[in-house]
């Protein structure tokens, strides 16, 4: 923001330097609003322009609004040719005193406010030049001619002449009044003190689009036909008719007269509100145009009549306001009205309606039939706030697959009991202040897509409680948000909300809660819990792990809001008040927390507290990390010691579980192979050109060989074991590249376990050491084998060979029973 120069006198010029400017993609934007000035400053004198590198030309944006400007001297737009967008609203400049010169600079300009000035009256002729014009927002009065100068305006596809935003007096809208503004798309007459509108009068615009007619407040529904009339001639979107009767008075009767000039129109919004509507004749809604897709009666009187079953048949309806029915208006506005309504002249015919709104049909997972509604085939949200609705609500259906919004706060709804069908599609719920003391666990069972759940401000807190297992939101998979603020709650089970695992903000505040330990740890995406208002002193351990996992593994942004509670700063509360601070970054306004017991700041409480409970505190602290210190190292040594027992039960238990039994007989009979070799891939060329050779093709023996007979699928440690057990014997090459492999040390180490706990004898391990490792000594890993002797040295001697596989041979079909007991 830099500050801008303009020119006026010497206070004016003061306070023009408090302009701002800000740099745009395509121009400058100049702020002068509100500063009290009293000229408009200029911009094209570059003497006083404090930043003389502000080009006039790059002005795009000024905005002159809320000052006192009154007059426009030596025309101060005269080098503003790129300015777009003009705001002179709410000064004191009397238009009717300038002439077509007054805007002509500026050909580029879009969008002109001059609404709230000294007066509602100008010449035309003073918008002539402005020939770009897109949106004009001006006063009004019953002295304004729309003249000749204004079809020059072809651009002008907005006019905004609303008295709630500006001065308007339009008493009498004739059909000449906009006849040179027929290029119109929108065009706002609200709160305009308009009493009478000429038939026809806006058929004229055949590119009308949005016509805003509110808050006038004598028009009545009288003036409905007139409104109307011909409007299927232009191209209207959204009309808006709200509190177009006056505040007080009789209920009133809309007919089928009234609207029926909009059945041939392409409509998608119309706004009834506020006009005291308590009855509609038969035929009005079912001859509204099937285009309309928002529709608004809100602020109504509406009782239930055979009309009601008409809704049913809009066929494009997205969207319907009925709150805020029987909600009279205020005493000032009743004593102080000065409303003269148009006495309406239609008379309503009475007739019956044969297509039910209200039927039996039949639910899916529903045995027999249930009450249904039949609601618009395309309606997706429902507005039925604050009107008043009472009783309970038992088990229905709806008639509809588009419904994704329900909206009825602030009624009377006292008992919740359903289940209610034909929801499954709804992702926004709102049911708060109903006083609705009883909640059924089965009511929102086919509530399957609700996001957004607001139940606040009821007493549900009873309920609640006794839901031990998580029955109400058992459903409520996707819920994102529950707001169950305000219900009286004074405990919750802990798995209340076992099954709603995706919410991300729970809203518990202003209950009554003493006690938190619901489980909360599977809510990956929770963002905001808050808990304000209530009466925790503490949290529960679970709670804490369940706060400490989320705040470690789940979302980062997590806060949690304890503002308002009665959290305790005693040396028994110690642990939580630390675990409390350690983790402050997830708390809502945390040093705003106060302590129980002198409502002091628990940080300073805390500080205070660590040296009054030291002796405790170290004492258990020592204590905790000694047991702690001594109870790991004594588990990780159990371990480490028992490490290969361990991954061989594991095994076995893996391999019951797949409903394999072990064989418990040793005869050659029940073994697959006669031995498994255990050996280095780098001694694969001794184990095929010796072994193989020497023992296979020199004898009926069957050894498993790893690259040979292993399947390559499944898991490899599991295949190895599998091959073990399917083995009479093992035979281990124990090379300097055996004893450095980890695979072929699982291999060792599950034979081991293997001859132990099944063959019951360590010699169901045979060993054949090679001279690379001979030559050293033993390998630690193998010495209890070699203690039992057994082993063979490979001789790498062409004399010692046939002795050797002529003893290898033996060994590996020597009887394990007479091995173990040699």
């Amino acid at each position: 923001m830099v500050g801008c120069n303009v020119k006026g006198e010497t206070d004016d010029f003061q306070k023009q330097i408090m302009c701002t400017y800000t740099q745009e993609t395509d121009g400058l934007s100049v702020d002068c609003s509100g500063l009290d000035l009293h000229s408009i400053p200029d911009f094209c004198n570059s003497n006083t322009t404090i930043d003389h590198s502000i080009p006039p030309s790059e002005i795009i944006n000024l905005d002159l609004s809320y000052n006192a400007i009154s007059s426009i001297v030596q025309n101060p737009f005269h080098c503003l040719f790129s300015l777009r967008v003009l705001n002179l609203k709410n000064n004191k400049i009397t238009f009717s005193n300038y002439n077509e010169s007054l805007f002509a600079p500026l050909a580029s300009l879009r969008q002109l406010n001059l609404k709230n000035n000294r007066d509602g009256f100008f010449n035309s002729i003073v918008l002539a030049e402005l020939q770009s014009l897109e949106v004009l927002r001006m006063d009004a009065s019953s002295e304004n001619q729309f003249g000749e100068p204004f079809a020059f305006l072809k651009s002008l596809h907005t006019l905004d002449l609303s008295g709630r935003t500006g001065k308007c007096y339009l008493w009498h809208i004739k059909n000449t009044t906009f006849e040179n503004l027929i290029y119109l798309k929108v065009l706002n007459l609200s709160s305009c003190k308009i009493k009478n509108i000429d038939n026809g009068t806006f058929s004229l615009f055949q590119n009308l689009t949005e016509l805003y007619l509110s808050y006038n407040q004598e028009l009545g529904f009288q003036a409905l036909q007139n409104i109307t009339f011909n409007l299927k001639n232009t191209k209207i979107e959204r009309l808006y008719l709200d509190n177009i009767r006056c505040f007080m008075g009789p209920g009133t009767t809309l007919c089928r007269e009234h609207l029926a000039e909009l059945s041939q129109t392409s409509i998608k919004e119309l706004n009834l509100a506020g006009n005291r509507l308590e009855w509609m004749e038969m035929g009005v809604l079912k001859n509204l145009p099937e285009s309309l897709e928002n529709f608004s009666l809100a602020y109504n009187r509406l009782s239930t009549g055979m009309y009601s079953f008409e809704y049913s048949f809009l066929a494009g309806l997205k969207e319907i306001d009925l709150s805020h029915q029987l909600n009279p208006p205020s005493i000032i506005t009743k004593v102080f009205q000065a409303c003269n309504e148009n006495q309406d002249e239609h008379i309503c015919s009475t007739e019956y309606v044969s297509d039910p709104f209200i039927k039996s049909e039949q639910f899916e997972n529903k045995p027999g039939l249930i009450l249904t509604f039949t609601f618009p085939p395309k309606l997706e949200v429902l507005l039925w706030e604050s009107s008043r609705l009472y009783g309970r609500l038992m088990s229905f259906g709806i008639k509809t697959a588009s419904l994704r919004s329900i909206y009825m706060r602030n009624n009377i709804w006292y008992n919740w009991i359903g289940p209610l069908y034909g929801f499954e599609n709804v992702t926004t719920v709102d049911l708060s202040m109903n006083f609705c003391n009883n909640l059924s666990t089965e009511f929102f069972t086919y509530f399957l897509n609700v996001r957004r759940l607001n139940m606040s401000g009821n007493y549900l807190g009873k309920s609640l409680s006794l839901d031990l297992t998580g029955g109400t939101f058992k459903n409520q998979l996707n819920l994102e948000l529950l707001d169950l603020s305000s219900n009286g709650i004074e405990i919750l089970h802990t798995d209340i909300f076992a099954n709603a695992s995706n919410i991300n903000h729970l809203i518990l505040n202003g209950n009554r809660l003493y006690k938190w330990d619901v489980k909360i740890d599977h809510m990956w995406n929770m963002t905001f819990l808050d808990l304000s208002d209530n009466r925790l002193t503490s949290f529960e351990p679970t709670a804490i792990q369940n706060l400490e996992y989320l705040f470690n593994n789940g979302n980062p942004n997590l806060t949690v809001d304890l503002a308002n509670n009665r959290l305790s700063c005693s040396c028994k509360n110690i642990k939580f008040l630390i675990w409390l601070v350690s983790f402050k970054s997830h708390f809502k306004n945390f040093e705003n927390y106060t302590c129980l017991e002198d409502s002091s700041p628990l940080q300073q409480s805390l500080d205070m507290l660590i040296t009054d409970c030291k002796s405790f505190l170290l004492w258990y602290i020592v204590g905790s990390i000694s047991g702690t210190l001594v109870m790991s190292l004594t588990v990780s040594y159990l371990i480490y010691k028992n490490r290969w027992k361990i991954r061989y039960i594991r095994y076995i238990a893996n391999k019951k579980l797949r409903g394999y039994h072990r064989l418990q007989s040793c005869s050659d009979g029940d073994f697959e192979f006669d031995a498994y070799v255990s050996y280095s891939t780098e001694d694969l060329s001794f184990v095929k050109n010796e072994m193989i050779p020497n023992i296979e093709e020199q004898s009926d023996i069957r050894l498993a060989i790893m690259q040979r007979d292993m399947e390559p699928c499944g898991d490899h440690a599991t295949n190895i074991m599998d091959y073990i057990s399917r083995s009479k014997r093992t035979v281990c090459v124990v090379s300097k590249n055996y004893l450095e492999s980890d695979w072929q040390d699982y291999e060792l180490n599950m034979a081991r376990m293997e001859g132990i706990s099944s063959r019951k004898s360590l010699k169901f391990v045979y060993l054949i050491l090679m001279p690379d490792v001979c030559q050293s000594k033993y390998p630690r890993k193998a010495r209890d084998f070699i203690k039992k002797g057994c082993f063979i040295e490979y001789p790498d001697d062409p004399l010692g060979n046939m002795v050797f596989w002529e003893t290898l041979k033996k060994e590996i079909q020597k009887d394990m029973l007479l091995a173990s007991v040699l």
